[in-house]
């Protein structure tokens, strides 16, 4: 009996870690199984060129199309944030930056990083901006997120993607440039209130506007 429990105490232990990576990714499918359905109710819109187009089509809104063009990118934006919660329930995701970034400090250390790229022509300046982000990166690389708190992100969202979805009914189905203009310019308002308001698209806002702007790195990675 004793042995049959060192067995299946050993088959535990074994067998628990496996299953903690089966969670981890089924939480990122948690996630976008909440998220698809709002993200089709957008993109099925802005498939037919967005409420940009629909003010366009008709002469009554047309003038107004400006207000189109932002509740588009504001939606955008939203999407591209709760589609980065869901990409990185366990962790940063790595971008192409710190794909080239990380690697390089890993192997040459700091000061060999800085002595690598200052022989690539680059500036003392940017180089240590990089360094900088190397470490973010690689401090920050497995934090977690909580499934439960991402669920109240999304279900808070929902009423975006829903007012998004009955402003394109209005521009289809009335006249109501006055009420289309209002509910436009409200959905364009709160959209950027509950980015900045909201504990996880703060994050999400955070962790991305870290990454520094290397246009011509990936120049340089291309001529190595």
């Amino acid at each position: 009996m004793k042995l049959l429990k060192i067995f299946l105490l050993s088959q535990i232990i074994i067998i628990a870690p496996l299953l903690l990576s089966f969670a981890e990714a089924d939480n990122t499918k948690k996630c976008y199984s909440m998220f698809r359905p709002l993200q089709n109710v957008a993109l099925k819109i802005k498939s037919a060129g967005g409420t940009w187009e629909l003010f366009e089509k008709r002469e009554v809104f047309r003038k107004h199309s400006i207000v189109g063009l932002h509740a588009d990118s504001k939606i955008t934006y939203l999407m591209v944030n709760i589609d980065y919660l869901c990409q990185s329930q366990e962790g940063i995701p790595v971008n192409e930056v710190a794909g080239q970034l990380v690697p390089t400090m890993e192997e040459r250390g700091p000061e060999g990083f800085i002595e690598y790229y200052l022989t690539l022509a680059h500036e003392l300046n940017e180089i240590k901006g990089w360094v900088k982000y190397a470490e973010y990166f690689k401090a920050h690389q497995n934090r977690k997120l909580d499934i439960s708190q991402t669920k109240k992100t999304i279900e808070n969202a929902r009423q975006y993607f829903e007012r998004y979805k009955a402003l394109a009914t209005k521009l289809k189905t009335t006249n109501d440039v006055e009420g289309a203009i209002k509910d436009g310019n409200a959905l364009i308002e709160d959209i950027v209130q509950f980015n900045n308001e909201d504990p996880l698209l703060k994050q999400a806002n955070h962790e991305n506007s870290q990454i520094p702007q290397v246009s011509n790195l990936t120049n340089v990675a291309d001529e190595m």
